[in-house]
């Protein structure tokens, strides 16, 4: 029996996660047209697998130390969000920030049915109306900033996302496995180095020299990132996927507060009232009562 507390501790971490990885995602917007995103996405694991493998090799017993059980589960995982992560970051080229996020953030759906599925976790019809809410938020969110779609092809954009969506949820329910099955560090330092095997040749080939403060924010992106995959790990390690991924959907909120601050879009009663229902949902998650199928 899970407690509580452990159920707010999830929460916790999964606003973390989705605080982290709306920064992450806006990485195209952030470096504009110099850098291509599979360079971007490169540079984000780069980077973090530099400073875990540093940890590892430093405090955690040296790489030998964290040979895995589940090598075929490490890449499917890699392989999920590289591919994915690119989509993600790609679909803002084509269409709006707010409306590729929203798309993006359907692979909550994705995840939940596969850990009910295969995992055989509870869901009561709460959690499913609360998840719903909290979706029907960030889509309310999204549409009211339809039309500042960049100039590019939308259709290109939305089949980017939508197949993001899909790669991105089968990665969150292969880290709620693995993350019951292995130590957070030896996760984030296999995902990390099998996403530059998998990435290295790609990025080469579309490479742009980048300098200024691109370059930095790209240095910094790794690290960043490597904190957004501990909290997801962490949060799935205290919480059931039913309760951590619709938290996840306030990544939603904060892609509006970012879209107003840093990229002059507007923020309106919907995108208020869409926010309003995110937090609803994400506080009926958090007083539902814990309990193990």
């Amino acid at each position: 029996m899970k407690s509580n507390t452990e159920a707010l501790r999830a929460i916790a971490w999964a606003l973390g996660a989705a605080f982290v990885f709306t920064l992450v995602f806006a990485s195209a917007k952030f470096v504009g047209s110099q850098a291509d995103p599979i360079q971007i996405v490169f540079m984000r694991y780069l980077g973090a697998a530099i400073v875990v493998t540093f940890i590892v090799v430093v405090w955690q017993g040296g790489l030998s130390a964290q040979k895995s059980p589940n090598p075929g589960l490490h890449v499917a995982r890699a392989a999920c969000g590289v591919f994915g992560e690119i989509c993600i970051i790609s679909a803002p080229l084509f269409i709006a920030y707010e409306d590729a996020t929203a798309i993006g953030l359907t692979n909550g759906v994705i995840a939940i049915i596969l850990a009910i599925v295969l995992l055989k976790e509870a869901a009561r019809p709460m959690h499913w109306i609360a998840s719903a809410t909290c979706l029907a938020g960030a889509m309310l969110i999204a549409r009211a900033d339809s039309g500042s779609a960049t100039s590019g092809t939308p259709a290109f954009g939305l089949g980017l996302a939508v197949f993001g969506a899909l790669l991105s949820g089968s990665e969150l329910f292969l880290i709620k496995l693995l993350s019951g099955r292995e130590r957070p560090i030896a996760i984030m330092l296999y995902v990390n180095i099998l996403a530059i095997l998998m990435l290295l040749i790609p990025a080469l080939w579309v490479w742009n020299p980048i300098s200024g403060w691109d370059l930095l924010w790209l240095v910094l992106l790794g690290p960043l990132a490597l904190f957004g995959q501990l909290c997801w790990i962490r949060a799935f390690q205290y919480g059931d996927a039913v309760l951590v991924v619709p938290i996840g959907y306030a990544a939603i909120p904060f892609a509006a507060l970012l879209g107003a601050i840093a990229f002059d879009q507007s923020v309106g009663l919907r995108e208020m009232a869409g926010a309003l229902l995110v937090i609803a949902g994400g506080v009926v998650l958090a007083r539902l009562p814990v309990r193990q199928p």
